[in-house]
């Protein structure tokens, strides 16, 4: 019974600890550099269902997102520059995509 709950103690301890540490280790922060925003909004398409079978592509340059590529309609167009306004560190989209 003492080892049981030396193990859940131990558990514990290193689930708190761990939190901690993604905490400071600045997970959540928005990435510093357009080429980051760029590459977290990428990602974002990239994940996303309706516009990962699109061909697309983002620049940034200081906060102003600028979406390229070629969708297959006006649905996935939308999404995507849904996902590029919900992104951090971007304030503008500027659409530049064309219909298949």
């Amino acid at each position: 019974m003492k080892t049981i709950r030396l193990l859940a103690s131990v558990c514990l301890l290193f689930a708190g600890f761990g939190c901690t540490a993604l905490q400071d280790a600045g997970w959540d922060a928005e990435p510093a550099s357009d080429e980051g925003i760029a590459a977290l909004a990428s990602s974002r398409l990239n994940s996303d269902s309706m516009t990962a079978s699109a061909t697309l592509s983002v620049t940034v340059d200081s906060g102003m997102a600028t979406l390229y590529g070629t969708v297959p309609n006006q649905a996935t167009r939308q999404r995507a520059i849904q996902i590029l306004e919900g992104t951090p560190g971007i304030f503008d989209v500027l659409d530049r995509t064309r219909r298949r």
